[in-house]
């Protein structure tokens, strides 16, 4: 039976107001960051980034259930 994957995800705020989304995958020790576009909504940022990293992992490591 296979697990399904844990994806930690950390919103840093840097110095000069931007701010960096991180997703990382523990077993793998997989981690996609991305630098936020500051016009567009956070959690649709969020949202796609997740998606892309899940897909990203599912391609590189196997589809996990």
């Amino acid at each position: 039976m296979a697990m399904k994957r844990t994806i930690e995800m950390l919103l840093l705020k840097l110095a000069d107001g931007g701010r960096i989304l991180r997703f990382y995958e523990p077993a793998s020790g997989l981690c996609l960051e991305k630098r936020l576009q500051p016009g567009e909504p956070v959690a649709r940022q969020k949202q796609r980034w997740e998606r892309v990293f899940a897909e990203m992992l599912d391609r590189e490591l196997g589809v996990a259930a």
